[in-house]
């Protein structure tokens, strides 16, 4: 849906490298939950920080598909917050599952705000969802798989 081919190709290799990160982040931690350097393994409350702060990437990402649909036109906002984008957004935008991701971007906020951490299996789930969104809308043209 992105008309400007530079911007959507942008766009694309910021998602992968959400997805590069994720499991980059998996397979280090995952070494370290087998004793690491010091045979300490790596805690779960760090595990689920790492995910959380890939969460926070896989929202600047659909922030920005969402700003540059509306700067091509494609829905009107007054503003670029990223509550009124997605609500805007729904006038011309078909989501297959605005409520999740809408429930991911408060979470997002309340990481982003108050450090409130949340489950690594609930940001997987998360960016799976904002993922789902851009094959939809045609940014991507796949899943991009992430091993964990």
């Amino acid at each position: 849906m992105i008309k400007d081919k530079t911007e959507l190709e942008n766009i694309r290799k910021e998602w992968i490298g959400v997805r590069e990160f994720q499991a980059k982040i998996q397979r280090h931690l995952n070494v370290g939950s087998v004793g690491g350097m010091f045979g300490c393994g790596s805690t779960h409350e760090l595990r689920n920080i790492s995910h959380n702060l890939i969460l926070l990437f896989g929202f600047s990402v659909l922030e920005k598909v969402l700003n540059q649909m509306r700067s091509e036109g494609f829905f009107n906002a007054p503003n670029t917050n990223l509550g009124t984008l997605m609500y805007e957004s729904k006038k011309n935008l078909t989501w297959i599952n605005f409520s999740l991701v809408d429930q991911a971007r408060n979470d997002r906020n309340e990481l982003a705000h108050d450090q409130k951490i949340f489950n690594r299996g609930k940001c997987w789930n998360y960016i799976d969802a904002i993922e789902t969104e851009l094959i939809s809308w045609k940014i991507l043209t796949s899943a991009i798989p992430f091993k964990h």
